[in-house]
Protein backbone atom coordinates (compact mmCIF):
# COMPACT_ATOMS: atom_id res chain seq x y z
CA UNK A 1 0.00 0.00 0.00
CA UNK A 2 0.95 3.80 -1.05
CA UNK A 3 1.66 6.20 1.71
CA UNK A 4 -0.27 9.18 1.82
CA UNK A 5 2.99 11.56 0.72
CA UNK A 6 3.10 9.02 -2.33
CA UNK A 7 -0.29 9.36 -3.14
CA UNK A 8 0.13 12.98 -3.19
CA UNK A 9 3.23 12.76 -5.45
CA UNK A 10 1.41 11.16 -7.58
CA UNK A 11 -1.59 13.52 -7.83
CA UNK A 12 0.89 16.27 -8.18
CA UNK A 13 2.08 15.19 -10.76
CA UNK A 14 -1.28 14.97 -12.78
CA UNK A 15 -2.03 18.65 -11.83
CA UNK A 16 -1.67 21.63 -13.79
CA UNK A 17 0.63 24.37 -12.46
CA UNK A 18 -1.95 26.83 -11.41
CA UNK A 19 -3.63 24.07 -9.43
CA UNK A 20 -0.25 23.26 -7.82
CA UNK A 21 0.29 26.54 -6.91
CA UNK A 22 -3.32 26.39 -5.28
CA UNK A 23 -1.98 23.31 -3.27
CA UNK A 24 1.09 25.02 -2.34
CA UNK A 25 -0.73 28.19 -0.50
CA UNK A 26 -2.95 25.49 1.56
CA UNK A 27 -0.10 23.59 2.80
CA UNK A 28 1.45 26.80 3.64
CA UNK A 29 -1.73 28.17 5.52
CA UNK A 30 -1.85 24.73 7.59
CA UNK A 31 1.86 24.96 8.13
CA UNK A 32 1.47 28.63 9.94
CA UNK A 33 -1.93 27.63 11.35
CA UNK A 34 0.37 24.91 13.47
CA UNK A 35 3.10 26.97 14.16
CA UNK A 36 0.54 29.55 15.16
CA UNK A 37 -1.33 26.78 17.56
CA UNK A 38 2.32 25.25 18.54
CA UNK A 39 3.47 29.34 19.75
CA UNK A 40 -0.12 29.71 21.94
CA UNK A 41 0.33 26.24 23.50
CA UNK A 42 3.72 27.68 24.45
CA UNK A 43 2.62 31.22 25.82
CA UNK A 44 -0.55 29.58 27.52
CA UNK A 45 2.24 27.95 30.13
CA UNK A 46 4.00 31.25 30.60
CA UNK A 47 2.22 33.08 34.11
CA UNK A 48 2.77 36.15 32.12
CA UNK A 49 0.34 35.30 29.40
CA UNK A 50 -3.32 34.86 29.27
CA UNK A 51 -4.36 33.03 25.89
CA UNK A 52 -7.93 32.29 25.58
CA UNK A 53 -9.15 28.64 26.38
CA UNK A 54 -11.20 28.76 23.02
CA UNK A 55 -8.08 29.64 20.95
CA UNK A 56 -7.70 32.30 18.43
CA UNK A 57 -11.20 33.76 17.21
CA UNK A 58 -11.49 36.44 14.53
CA UNK A 59 -10.89 39.99 15.21
CA UNK A 60 -13.91 42.62 14.48
CA UNK A 61 -13.33 44.62 11.32
CA UNK A 62 -12.84 48.43 11.86
CA UNK A 63 -12.35 51.43 10.25
CA UNK A 64 -9.53 53.30 9.45
CA UNK A 65 -9.25 56.77 11.26
CA UNK A 66 -8.65 59.50 8.71
CA UNK A 67 -6.05 62.40 9.83
CA UNK A 68 -4.29 64.50 8.93
CA UNK A 69 -0.30 64.86 8.18
CA UNK A 70 2.24 62.25 7.58
CA UNK A 71 0.95 58.82 8.54
CA UNK A 72 2.82 57.70 12.06
CA UNK A 73 4.29 54.82 9.81
CA UNK A 74 6.02 56.45 7.52
CA UNK A 75 7.19 58.63 9.70
CA UNK A 76 8.70 55.92 11.96
CA UNK A 77 10.04 54.16 8.47
CA UNK A 78 11.85 57.07 7.98
CA UNK A 79 13.46 57.76 11.48
CA UNK A 80 14.56 54.20 11.43
CA UNK A 81 16.46 54.65 7.75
Amino acid sequence: MNSVKELLQHMIERMSDAEAYRLLEFAQHLQHRRDDLLTLKRLATDPAFKVPGNGVGAFRVIEPVQGKGIAASKLLVDNRR
